[in-house]
């Protein structure tokens, strides 16, 4: 199907084949190239890597009465360049084939429920339906990735319509009224991060160290095993020619007979005693795997007790030779059962050595083949050429891109070269190395398979070469198990912090722009950016100001670009503030405020690129060039150049050191040239300074005092000694970083900065050996602790003294309560009227007369 007008395209013929305008793999059969009307549409010939698993489109799945119109968008999506509703331009570049797998994949739910509805043309869904569809879409238990997905299919079916029949159209000017399908589906923003996490420095440094003895010590021997088994089992192994053209049995006759003249003994199966493992056996006389009936078993047995041969008690291959620590890294050879996991083993110690050391994506790293090293012409440097991982422009036909090299190292190069020994496939990680299938020779192993022996590889190691004390020799890694993409994350991680690591990982990762390389190395502190941006913030603020007061004071400017000088000094001044909340904030910010004035030693410069000396000079040398001037290159012709009263101060105190210089006798003939030139040169710029002062009557700034720079260091100590103290006086916090520094100095920032660096590194140092605390602040904390510490044992105290005051209230209020009712009940008593009480007789006295 072509690109053409939209009334050109008919429904394609069922024989038309489904790839004829892609390029395929060399080599692939003529059974994987399907036609239009088939129901399995194998892509995978069409697709760039040889990684990736069987991308195949079964049409089964789809509903009968709509599975021709998605056949038709799915072909012209094979076909056609993207349309411009998709990429935002007009490309001839084709959608990939993993691409096309995934609208395949997430078209189907959408035909599913079109077949329920009961529609059967495309061209019946229209504006309504599509409502419908995506609040069913926005109701599914799935992740908002999942969603956006769904409704991103739909959108590709609609951009497609340029190439599709009539009836293939959905009927919609443009889906969802040209919503944001990220809002739509509730998609989160990406991270600015790469969110892979990277393996931990005690997992990445052990399963290094024995991969890369695995390589070096165990891979010879593994790889002579292997070898030898591998010719066994083919029949080409040089000890199979004495067998050819005999039968099975007098082949097992000779083979007894020789190892009862050398000593040795026959292959025996592991756990039986005396048992004879008849189809290794069959495998070391070249019989056929067809042939190696029992009777080979048994007629071994017999001769092997006629000539008295003994059984071993398994089936060995090779000799040990390499060697751990300088003893033999086992005991026993080899065996035949063990010899497949081994070969695992060795494949991904090779793995690990060149997806780490080189940073390559793992599909990359799967993808070499043989001949992949070399060597850089120029400089000796160590190399490997191989497929990039990602590209537009990537295709089935470019097996190997000689612009995509990886700088690398010997240890690489020897894995390469063990596993280019282990196979005569062309590729390195061939998916036929163990079992042979019909992708053996085509394709490499998939990543995930690539993750799965790192895994083996992982526990054999740990298996094998465990310690007394229990500690594992490669400690598990605390965040996830291992897999490929971490380690490139890894390395980023160490390269971005090494002096100048961040361009040389941005070469190796052939990043376009060192904010990917960022994103790469992530995290890991990276508040000390934040901190650098928010000074350089401050630092050019305080510089605008300074620039604009001295020149409404009268300080002059002279020199090609004076007036820009001015000029763009004048647009800062309107900066009156703003709340910044974030870093991206600050950044924005200065490129607002910034107006790109440095001053330097003697000069100042009004930077434009364009008209850069230093920029022609770096550019002419083969050097990258900077987003800045670079003083190392400054010439005295550039028309950036401005000198103000401060610099020709500063010139004015070099010309005698100069003068010096140049009429010591000392000194060589080559420094006295140069010094009495770079003094004229300051006198002609001074003498055309005051040549300008005076025609525009502004010399006042000549007779500014000059700086002590004397008291300045002074001062700058003195600010670092109170803040390290925990006593300052200007500073409100006691941080101790640089900006506090500044302001307990009372100087400008590109003062402390410019001419006093090394006291702002000393004080960091200083800052740093006490753990960045005072120790006063130490000693508050300490008195704070203790302090707290008595409170807490206070409040306890007293919370306990009030709960014994809240008991004594409750009993004296029960025992008022009792009293009042005892006192209640006595009153009510002294009402009663008491009754007589009967007195017993007594005899009468009689009277005395």
């Amino acid at each position: 199907m072509a690109a053409a007008a939209l009334d050109e395209f008919t429904w394609p013929a069922g024989g038309r084949g489904v790839l004829e305008n892609r390029p395929v793999h060399a080599g692939t059969p003529a059974s994987e190239m399907a036609c239009f009307d088939e129901d399995l549409w194998p892509l995978t010939p069409a697709h760039p890597d040889v990684h990736i698993p069987a991308i195949n489109l079964w049409w089964t799945t789809y509903p009968r009465t709509l599975v021709g119109a998605f056949k038709v968008f799915v072909l012209a999506a094979l076909d056609c360049p993207h349309p411009v509703a998709m990429s935002g331009q007009r490309t001839h570049d084709q959608a990939g084939c993993g691409t096309v797998k995934l609208w395949f994949l997430r078209l189907r739910p959408f035909a599913i429920w079109l077949e329920d509805r009961g529609v059967g043309l495309l061209s019946e869904v229209g504006d309504l339906a599509l409502d419908e569809y995506l609040e069913n879409v926005q109701a599914l238990s799935v992740s908002p990735n999942v969603k956006y997905q769904l409704l991103n299919a739909v959108r590709a079916l609609w951009a497609y319509s340029e190439y599709l029949p009539a009836e293939c159209q959905l009927d919609t000017v443009v889906p969802w009224q040209g919503r944001s399908l990220t809002v739509l589906a509730e998609l989160p923003p990406p991270g600015r991060f790469n969110a892979t996490p990277r393996i931990a420095a005690a997992t990445m440094e052990a399963l290094l160290d024995r991969s890369l003895r695995i390589v070096e010590d165990l891979g010879p021997d593994i790889r002579d095993a292997w070898r030898e088994f591998r010719e066994l089992s083919v029949g080409t192994h040089p000890d199979q020619q004495v067998y050819e053209g005999l039968a099975p049995k007098e082949r097992v006759r000779l083979f007894v007979q020789q190892a009862a003249r050398a000593g040795t003994v026959l292959p025996g199966t592991p756990g039986s005693r005396g048992s004879i493992a008849k189809f290794h056996l069959g495998r070391l006389i070249g019989v056929e795997p067809r042939r190696r009936t029992p009777d080979l078993g048994a007629a071994a047995a017999m001769y092997a007790e006629q000539l008295g041969v003994s059984v071993a008690d398994d089936c060995y291959l090779g000799t040990i030779t390499g060697a751990i620590d300088g003893r033999p890294w086992r005991e026993r050879p080899i065996t035949a059962s063990e010899l497949p996991l081994l070969v695992r083993v060795l494949v991904a110690a090779c793995f690990v050595t060149i997806n780490y050391l080189t940073g390559a994506r793992p599909g990359e790293t799967v993808g070499l083949r043989r001949g992949c090293r070399g060597t850089d012409e120029e400089t000796g440097e160590l190399l490997i050429r191989g497929r990039r991982g990602k590209g537009f422009d990537r295709t089935p036909l470019d097996p190997v891109d000689p612009m995509r090299p990886w700088g690398t190292v010997q240890p690489v190069h020897d894995a390469i070269a063990m596993l280019e020994a282990l196979h005569d496939a062309d590729l390195l990680f061939p998916t036929g190395m163990i079992k042979t299938n019909h992708r053996a020779e085509r394709f490499a192993i998939g990543t995930n398979q690539a993750n799965r022996d790192m895994e083996r590889l992982l526990a054999w190691v740990n298996a094998t070469f465990a310690t007394g004390d229990g500690s594992l020799p490669i400690p598990p890694d605390p965040t996830k198990h291992l897999h490929g993409s971490r380690f490139r994350r890894t390395l980023a991680y160490f390269i971005v912090r090494r002096p100048r690591g961040l361009i040389a990982a941005a070469l190796q990762y052939s990043h376009v722009s060192t904010k990917v390389t960022l994103s790469y190395a992530r995290e890991g502190d990276t508040s000390w950016m934040e901190d650098l941006a928010v000074e350089k913030l401050e630092m050019v603020l305080e510089q605008n100001d300074e620039d604009w007061t001295l020149v409404q004071d009268g300080e002059h400017v002279s020199g090609p670009s004076a007036r820009e000088y001015q000029a763009r000094l004048s647009r800062s001044t309107s900066f009156s503030g703003r709340v910044v909340r974030s870093v991206r904030s600050v950044e924005r910010l200065l490129n607002q405020v910034d107006p790109d004035i440095h001053h330097g030693e003697g000069m100042s410069c009004v930077h434009r690129a364009e008209t850069a000396e230093c920029r022609k000079e770096k550019l002419a040398l083969g050097l990258p060039e900077d987003s800045g001037p670079d003083e190392t290159f400054c010439r005295s012709s550039c028309t950036n150049l401005v000198y103000t009263d401060r610099d020709i101060a500063h010139q004015q105190g070099r010309i005698p050191l100069w003068d010096a210089t140049a009429t010591d006798p000392l000194s060589p003939r080559p420094r006295r040239d140069r010094a009495a030139a770079l003094a004229s040169q300051a006198r002609t710029v001074i003498e055309e300074h005051e040549a300008a002062c005076r025609r525009d009557g502004r010399c006042g700034g000549m007779t500014r005092q000059r700086r002590d720079r004397g008291a300045e260091r002074t001062a700058i100590g003195a600010a670092a000694a109170r803040l390290l103290a925990g006593t300052p006086l200007r500073s409100h916090t006691g941080k101790l970083t640089g900006t506090e520094l500044i302001t307990e100095s009372g100087l400008r920032r590109d003062i402390v900065y410019g001419d006093h660096k090394d006291l702002v590194e000393e004080f960091q140092a200083r800052a740093k050996a006490q753990s960045f605390t005072p120790d006063a602040i130490e000693k508050v904390a300490e008195q704070n602790h203790a302090l707290k510490k008595e409170l807490g044992l206070t409040k306890e105290a007293l919370a306990a003294e009030r709960e014994r005051n809240a008991a004594l209230v409750r009993v004296a209020a029960e025992l008022s309560l009792e009293l009042e009712q005892s006192r209640a009940e006595l009153a009510s008593a002294q009402q009663v009227s008491r009754l007589p009480i009967p007195r017993s007789p007594q005899p009468r006295q009689r009277r005395r007369r």
